[in-house]
């Protein structure tokens, strides 16, 4: 059976409001000492588009931060790399060194530190770092919605709901608000037990989410709840369609028991 971590996982690279400017290389967020440590920082950037010169790359950004320990960027890509390696005690260890070196300058180093805690199931931590985020950028919308993604482990639904509302209406002022945002309403008032106002929510991201196990499953639930709740034949037909795609799958433990209660 999967845990509910499981569903943390899927919006872990949904949203880089916070990087996307990072990543164009024109940032730093801490002062190299030398001139080398800069110039070997701006080319790893090059190189991820390269996977197969990761490795490479991650023993350069180690030596820059050997040569260069205050240098909190380079310890950041040198993390980056790690995870992009699958390596992710590694990554984590370098976020929190660059997270700590930075001073709470950086957003993006909060968030991938965050998500790194997620990874192994330290929820109250990553719930810190967000929390960090909510008040040191309080106009970036990826702490509200990242104290959200905690929730899902935390069960403290409203608050969840009551930050997801304050990182839409950020959206909403910087772009736009995508299906992810709407998945987690969903999602966050099916875990409360609200299945009423989750299921609006889910239909609307079907054709995003109709071929993710996870989805299926809050979506099947929410179906079979609402079509008993109101005697719609019509939706618990429905219901039973989702729940047939999904029933031998490995679902997340608890939403697999209330599925069971509801279609055995």
């Amino acid at each position: 059976m999967k845990k509910l971590v499981t569903l943390f996982i899927v919006f872990l690279s949904i949203n880089v409001f916070s990087q996307e400017n990072y990543f164009s290389g024109k940032t730093n967020y801490c002062t190299p000492q030398k001139e080398e440590s800069k110039k070997n920082f701006e080319i790893s950037f090059l190189a991820l588009k390269y996977p197969k010169y990761y490795g490479g790359y991650t023993n350069l950004l180690m030596k820059v931060v050997k040569e260069d320990p205050g240098y909190c960027d380079a310890y950041f890509m040198a993390g980056y790399f790690f995870r992009l390696q699958d390596m992710h005690k590694e990554a984590l260890a370098l976020y929190y060194i660059a997270d700590s070196l930075a001073q709470n300058k950086a957003p993006i180093f909060k968030q991938n530190l965050a998500i790194q805690f997620m990874r192994f199931g330290k929820a109250d931590k990553a719930r810190a770092k967000y929390e960090e985020m909510v008040k040191y950028f309080p106009t970036n919308p990826e702490g509200f919605y990242g104290i959200a993604n905690t929730s899902i482990i935390l069960s403290d639904y409203d608050k969840g709901l009551e930050n997801l509302k304050k990182a839409e209406e950020l959206y909403q002022t910087s772009g736009g608000v995508n299906n992810d945002v709407k998945y987690m309403y969903g999602m966050l008032n099916c875990l409360k037990g609200n299945y009423e106002k989750s299921l609006p929510y889910l239909d609307e991201v079907y054709s995003t989410y109709k071929k993710d196990e996870n989805y299926l499953s809050l979506y099947a639930l929410a179906q079979i709840k609402v079509g008993k709740s109101t005697n719609d034949e019509k939706l618990i037909k429905k219901a039973k369609k989702t729940y047939e795609k999904i029933k031998d799958k490995p679902l997340v433990e608890d939403i697999s028991i209330k599925l069971k209660e509801e279609f055995s």
